[in-house]
């Protein structure tokens, strides 16, 4: 057993992975389950830090801490997993990736798995570089999302940089429990334990102490709390009834103020003096209580979803504002950087107020006119897009009158959002924020606000995913720059690489054109695996494809879990595997229709179509 001194100790992740011992992943730890979202935030921290870090030698970037228990068995060492396994398995990953595809260093596989045999030989398969055979549909996603960001990485020429830094300066804290710990009240303990004061909350103390008037104070604070819950709209938030009609009117489908000082808050017990230090209570609840209660309220905190957090949402706030103010300065949307972020801005009382106002105009827009998810008599959850009012009780109605309209609007903003769950990658929010801003808040005019996005969608595709300089996407979303007319038909003939924006665009696009309703049932969802129709190792006795298999005419977007079944069937097979192609994909539901002869011909052909419907041309469906 370890003396005192090494129960706590920090690794270097080339120090972690280079030891002969493992790491096991006991049977009471919940599965793998790191999502799309989670695995690409890991490798873009990392990647963010290695960029910012001027002096790379000595810029020590900590990930997390790993709780063991060190067991002996057969005189071998072994660490019983605690907390942190989510994250282990994922950096595992990660240099297989690094190993097998960019000749990155070999490393031990200190992996183990207790009971757990689909675990085991899936990170076997990972480690030996054998994709086709991870059975593990989530480890399998997380291995294609990686090679994927990886390349990324590699394109832009800051791969090299970012294998150095992944291996010398990423640490993880290992802490090792004592030799009398109850594990089970231990991993009890882990999984109930208290939540630390969040950075959005030390953020609101730190704005307070800017503004020198009591009253300035509470307005804000009030409109913080407002805003902080991005589960419920906006009008909820302001309880007292002469508080929600001064802001939003009679009928709560109004912003009336214009400026900080317009808004006007009731108090009965928020005392924030200027002279007095701000303590956790007033940071975390500085309204104490308020007097009115307003009634028949359909206040169901449970109903909706954002598609970001609050932290997320306060960084877009904070790049509408500059942008406002003439500053042309990109502004990340990492909210781990949040306090240092917003430190550069923090000056002066006014920039305080001006946030104040434009967090909650913010706040109101995104909830009457960005996606959400509303769950609603629908466990699933369906794409929403709806604005609250109150007549004699408060209801939801869609945003837009025209149905048709609204449902358009839906598609567009889902087919942005789910093109790039992590949140660090939702440019495309900033955007729709800085151009409802910019609009008459009374009167956002449908028709405007879909050629608003669809230009925004070309301009992605063009100027970003199909062009070969780095995307400045603070130049897209600000500078209205012009759609690059050249079409670099390398980005579609990536295999794997091929970005999920592009899928979903086309997919936008045929949804669009289709005139005889045969994608009614279409929605985007978060598919982020992208299968070869045609198989890349087709079973035994089947025949390979000679030319085509990394081209887009034989790639679709499918999930992560259909791709763990389907992936080496023949197309027809695949075919047959859907009922009613329910869930299907418009541009999968083309290659279906040509599934039983699909060959090099059908591919290029099929190519070719997409192609003309990219460069929004028109092609004749197969019939």
């Amino acid at each position: 057993m370890q003396n005192n001194s090494e129960y706590i100790k920090s690794f270097k992740i080339k120090e972690l992975f280079n030891v002969s011992y493992k790491y096991q992943i006991p049977i009471y730890q919940r599965n793998y389950a790191w999502q799309e979202a989670q695995v690409i935030q890991l490798v873009q921290d990392i990647a963010d830090f290695s960029n910012i870090s001027n002096n790379i030698e000595s810029k020590t970037y900590y990930i997390g801490t790993l709780v063991v228990y060190e067991r002996g068995f057969n005189d071998k060492r072994i660490y019983e997993t605690i907390d942190g396994q989510q994250r282990l398995t994922t950096l595992s990953i990660l240099l297989s990736v690094l190993k097998n595809d960019f000749n990155g260093k070999k490393f031990n596989n200190i992996l183990s798995f207790e009971s757990r045999e689909s675990s085991k030989n899936s990170m076997k398969a990972v480690y030996d570089g054998l994709v086709k055979d991870i059975s593990n549909p989530t480890i399998k996603n997380a291995y294609e999302n990686i090679q994927k960001k990886l390349k990324r990485l590699e394109d832009k020429g800051t791969l090299e940089k970012f294998i150095k830094y992944l291996l010398e300066n990423v640490e993880i804290l290992r802490v090792c429990v004592p030799e009398d710990t109850d594990l089970n009240h231990y991993f009890e303990i882990m999984n109930n334990r208290g939540e630390q004061l969040e950075k959005h909350e030390v953020l609101k103390a730190k704005m307070l102490s800017k503004l020198k008037d009591e009253n300035d104070r509470v307005v804000f604070a009030k409109i913080w709390e407002a805003c902080s819950d991005m589960s419920r709209y906006v009008q909820y938030g302001f309880t007292n009834i002469d508080d929600r009609k001064g802001i939003f009117g009679i009928s709560w489908n109004e912003f009336i103020p214009e400026k900080f000082e317009n808004i006007e808050i009731n108090y009965t017990n928020a005392q924030i003096s200027a002279n007095e230090s701000i303590t956790i209570d007033a940071i975390i609840n500085p309204i104490k209580s308020f007097s009115l209660k307003v009634e028949n309220e359909m206040d169901d905190p449970e109903r909706f979803t954002s598609p970001i957090n609050f932290q997320n949402f306060l960084l877009h706030v904070l790049r509408v504002q500059v942008n406002l103010n003439g500053l042309n300065e990109d502004i990340a949307l990492d909210d781990k950087r949040l306090l240092d972020i917003f430190e550069v801005y923090i000056g002066e009382e006014n920039f305080v107020k001006n946030f104040g106002f434009n967090l909650l105009k913010s706040k109101y827009l995104f909830d009457n006119y960005i996606l959400k998810r509303d769950y609603k008599d629908d466990n699933d959850g369906k794409w929403s897009l709806k604005v609250l009012i109150n007549k004699n009780s408060a209801q939801y109605n869609n945003s837009f009158k025209d149905e048709s309209e609204n449902k358009q609007l839906i598609m567009l903003l889902s087919m942005f959002h789910v093109s790039n769950p992590s949140q660090i990658y939702k440019h495309w929010l900033t955007a729709v924020l800085q151009y409802l801003f910019t609009q008459d808040i009374q009167e956002i005019k449908t028709d405007q606000y879909i050629k608003y996005l669809e230009k925004l969608a070309e301009l992605f595709l063009k100027n970003g995913y199909l062009n070969e300089e780095e995307t400045n996407y603070w130049k897209l979303i600000f500078e209205n720059p012009t759609i690059n007319s050249r079409f670099n038909e390398q980005f579609l003939n990536k295999g794997t690489g091929v970005e999920n924006f592009i899928f979903n665009y086309l997919d936008y696009l045929l949804w669009k054109d289709d005139k005889e309703n045969t994608y009614k049932d279409f929605s985007f969802t978060f598919r982020s695996s992208v299968e070869h129709f045609y198989p890349q190792n087709p079973l035994d006795g089947q025949d390979k494809l000679l030319e085509g298999l990394d081209s887009f005419g034989n790639l679709c977007l499918i999930s992560a879990s259909e791709n763990s079944k389907l992936t080496n069937l023949q197309p027809e097979g695949k075919k047959s595997h859907y009922k009613k192609f329910d869930g299907v994909s418009p541009k999968q539901y083309l290659m279906m229709q040509e599934a039983n002869n699909w060959k090099e011909d059908k591919i290029k052909k099929h190519q070719e179509d997409m192609e003309k419907v990219l460069l929004c041309k028109k092609f004749k469906e197969p019939q």
